[in-house]
């Protein structure tokens, strides 16, 4: 599954957390989580003793997080102890808090403003984040121990650390490049600002192979990831950072855009709803180049939504603007990504999905569900707009799964493969000449257009018939080679 992580919860003054003033709460058998979602509750009702309590259960759990900390930093001003506020505060920033703008806008932290902590931190600023920066790196390089490679991307503060080999990470580096730029063209222009990342954090980018990728899928979601490790692309901690993820495809582009939106996000003071989040980071899973501009497409997901449409289970866009992140991952989440993804395409394809994210920021405090911002960018009516989208779904084209679907083949057996290309796992007679492949090569381009996995080399190789030729690019070990390959019909 492709989702941020760990959401930063009290990145704005809206969401930041509280307690209750009664008998401690029994925080027996609580989870992290609940015990964060709980302290909020807490906060925003005035109990601080109860927030108090949660936080410090919450902090109990999670050790190495600041959040918890931070919190209580907050309950502590506004109990009006700014000594104990302050001992939060620093042990936050200690274990990587590093978000200048909500400390300085966070009302709830008043009371530190005139304190030398808050001094301190303020005017020092780019001394903690270049110590942060140094941790972080470190982090990586621990996380990707041998066959590393590693790219500055100074203009977007990204470090990039890889197992993949120089061409592959040179390659993957020259995407986030395309990503961010058309991403800032259509969405974050604020982000294009050569100073308006001048005190965010660097990014770490990290892409480990699969062994070093499942140590860390356990560390992160526990041991119960372990059974589910093909199914975990990777994630965006937006707390910490870092994206990790074990493909240089769909996963990558799909975080990357996470890093941007909540850079966003976190400039304007907004959390936004979760079928915005995904639906943007879903849409550049699967894209096309027309000439050097990036153009989203149909994809596995929207014949999702098709069929869900056939069979009369769509459920209406106002429904899924008002599903909160907990449930949108929960409860049938294939189906909430692809429906998110598929109403971005559908703005897109109007051209409207500029216009649509800039109205939803403006009216976001009057409507965080986006529906309001949907009508006034279509100049429709809800009902309407639900037409509009079920026709355009109708007319959507249908994309080929499975190599069953396509017209033309490779003529080769092929499986997904280490996270930059698919692997060749059978070759008939005749065939090594033919395609100048070997057991054991990958497949990373056709045509110059990747093929990262196996949906991916199908969707790309759905657009060509039998007799063209097409040029494979293809490895063996850290070794890249061409060849032009006739495709040969299905049988």
């Amino acid at each position: 599954m492709h989702t941020a992580i760990a959401r930063f919860l009290v990145c704005a003054a809206w969401l930041v957390v509280a307690c209750a003033a009664h008998a401690q709460p029994d925080t027996t058998g609580m989870n992290a989580g609940e015990l964060e979602r709980a302290g909020i509750a807490a906060f925003e009702s005035g109990n601080l003793d109860d927030a108090d309590a949660y936080f410090r259960a919450q902090a109990e759990q999670l050790p190495d997080s600041f959040v918890p900390f931070y919190n209580l930093a907050a309950v502590e001003s506004l109990r009006g102890n700014p000594t104990a506020a302050e001992q939060h505060l620093s042990k936050a920033i200690a274990m990587g808090f590093s978000d200048l703008r909500t400390l300085k806008r966070d009302p709830h932290l008043d009371a530190l403003r005139d304190r030398q902590l808050y001094k301190q931190v303020t005017e020092r600023w780019q001394e903690l984040l270049d110590a942060r920066r140094a941790s972080d790196t470190a982090f990586g390089n621990h996380l990707v121990p041998r066959n590393r490679e590693s790219r500055t991307i100074e203009r977007w503060k990204l470090e990039l650390i890889s197992t993949h080999g120089p061409v592959a990470t040179d390659q993957s580096e020259a995407e986030l490049n395309l990503l961010i730029d058309w991403s800032t063209k259509h969405f974050f222009p604020a982000t294009a600002n050569p100073n308006a990342l001048t005190d965010d954090p660097w990014i770490m980018v990290i892409l480990p192979d699969r062994a070093e990728f499942a140590r860390w899928a356990i560390a992160t979601f526990g041991p119960g990831a372990r059974a589910g490790i093909s199914s975990i692309g990777g994630a965006y901690d937006h707390n910490r950072r870092r994206l990790v993820a074990q493909d240089l495809g769909a996963t990558l582009r799909h975080e990357l855009i996470h890093v941007l939106h909540w850079r966003d996000m976190s400039r304007l003071g907004q959390e936004h709803a979760a079928w915005i989040q995904e639906g943007l980071a879903s849409l550049v899973e699967d894209y096309d180049l027309e000439g050097t501009e990036l153009v989203p497409a149909p994809s596995w997901r929207t014949n999702i939504v098709k069929r869900q449409l056939d069979i009369h289970r769509l459920s209406p866009i106002a429904e899924l603007a008002n599903t909160r992140m907990d449930r949108f991952v929960a409860s049938r989440p294939l189906a909430k990504y692809a429906q998110s993804r598929a109403v971005m395409l559908f703005l897109y394809d109007r051209d409207k999905l500029d216009a649509f994210y800039a109205t939803y920021t403006r009216t976001f405090d009057d409507d965080p569900t986006g529906l309001l911002a949907l009508q006034q960018t279509l100049g429709l009516e809800q009902p309407e707009i639900e037409e509009q989208y079920r026709d355009w779904l109708r007319a959507l084209p249908t994309v080929a799964e499975t190599g069953t679907d396509l017209p033309a083949t490779l003529g080769i057996k092929i499986e997904n493969g280490t996270g930059d290309g698919v692997r060749v796992s059978d070759l008939p007679p005749g065939s090594r000449k033919r395609t100048g492949l070997r057991v054991g090569s990958f497949i990373t381009h056709i045509n110059d257009r990747p093929t990262r996995d196996l949906q991916e080399l199908i969707r790309v190789l759905s657009d060509y018939m039998p007799g063209e030729t097409v040029t494979l690019t293809h490895r063996r070990g850290r070794v890249y080679s061409t060849s032009d390959v006739e495709l040969l019909p299905r049988k």
